[in-house]
């Protein structure tokens, strides 16, 4: 039997080249929309924006060839479930294509690729806004609120290799040669070390269920007027079955640094996530360990696909400067402070 890909197979395989012209075929052909269509960056598929001329806008993705079709159709599965437990939050809505089904296989130069159209969220993308306490606080009620939207999501799709998985931070070891500096590097090493012989053997008594698992500055969008509102969470290619507080975990890892006191933020959205789906015990007391976790995954896994694809190098890299700093923080002097926070964040008042 051929085993599946995984998700290393889908970030080293290139997806076909679409033309702007080509999207546009496509997209009238099966979906009966027109519209301007331009490109749109993606680590491993093919997206475009489509806007129409009634001014709605629109997502159409050209899934990796590399990526089972299962995992394609768990992830639609996930947003068409959220979008039913509950209808107000801000995710995608899949568009049905001309026959009513919610997605299609297209042959692009010889390789089968998933199609999908999705809405288009509008909003300030989170990295372009400041990281107020009423932001951060808003990102940790809609994470939370998704979470319990997916709680009884249930597909085999979810069963998932994924490198971007928290619970594999150990399997970025064999990576972290790609660290030029020796300082950072020893610091990554010693980290991912105690993860393997302290943390990892704790996870398996966690909850698990489907967590989006990447809502990381790029995947979500704010109110473009006081930046204290989620308008979309999108980008539900990272998803997967997996320890619930990994998804909390995920998001916190990209506001280490960030915040008017120290911690700030990560202890605000923390406490506003808590308050709507609360943590156990052993939860919040992993969960400096699952956010550094996150951060040293981002400095292993970029680094080396940084190398492997100079010419994307700048977009893959985007995020390591912040990962170093974080880790540096939950690792070192700092680490106490930032797990007392923590616990104090998710104290019963």
């Amino acid at each position: 039997m051929t085993p599946a890909p995984t998700q290393g197979d889908v970030l080293t395989t290139a997806a076909p080249a679409i033309s702007t012209e080509e999207a546009g075929t496509i997209l009238q052909r099966w979906f009966g929309v027109a519209g301007t269509v331009r490109e749109l960056s993606s680590e491993r598929d093919r997206n475009f924006h489509i806007a129409t001329p009634e001014g709605r806008g629109y997502v159409l993705k050209f899934t990796n060839p590399a990526e089972p079709q299962p995992v394609t159709s768990f992830q639609t599965g996930a947003m068409q479930h959220v979008a039913d437990r509950d209808p107000t939050l801000p995710v995608p809505r899949v568009v049905p294509t001309r026959d009513g089904d919610a997605q299609a296989i297209v042959q692009i130069d010889g390789s089968a690729m998933v199609l999908r159209l999705l809405t288009y969220l509008e909003g300030t993308p989170l990295h372009a806004a400041p990281p107020s306490p009423g932001l951060m606080r808003a990102l940790g009620t809609t994470l939370a609120r998704l979470d319990r939207a997916l709680t009884d999501y249930e597909h085999p799709g979810s069963e998932r290799d994924l490198l971007w998985d928290i619970t594999r931070t150990a399997s970025v070891a064999d990576r972290l040669h790609y660290v030029a500096d020796d300082r950072r590097r020893a610091m990554v090493e010693r980290f991912v070390a105690r993860f393997a012989d302290e943390i990892a053997p704790r996870l398996p008594a966690l909850r698990h269920q489907v967590i989006h698992n990447d809502l990381n500055p790029h995947n979500a969008v704010v109110d473009p007027v006081g930046h204290e509102a989620v308008t979309g969470i999108i980008d539900f290619g990272d998803a997967l079955r997996a320890p619930l507080v990994n998804d909390l975990a995920t998001a916190l890892a990209y506001h280490v640094t960030s915040g008017e006191t120290p911690f700030g933020s990560v202890v605000e959205m923390t406490r506003a996530y808590n308050a709507v789906l609360p943590l156990t015990e052993e939860e919040v007391d992993l969960l400096p360990d699952l956010v550094a976790g996150r951060l040293a995954l981002t400095i292993g896994i970029t680094g080396w696909r940084a190398a492997e694809y100079p010419a994307n190098a700048a977009y893959i890299l985007r995020n390591a400067e912040r990962a170093f700093a974080g880790l540096d923080r939950l690792t070192g002097d700092e680490a106490a402070t930032a797990r007392r926070l923590l616990h104090l964040a998710c104290q019963k008042v």
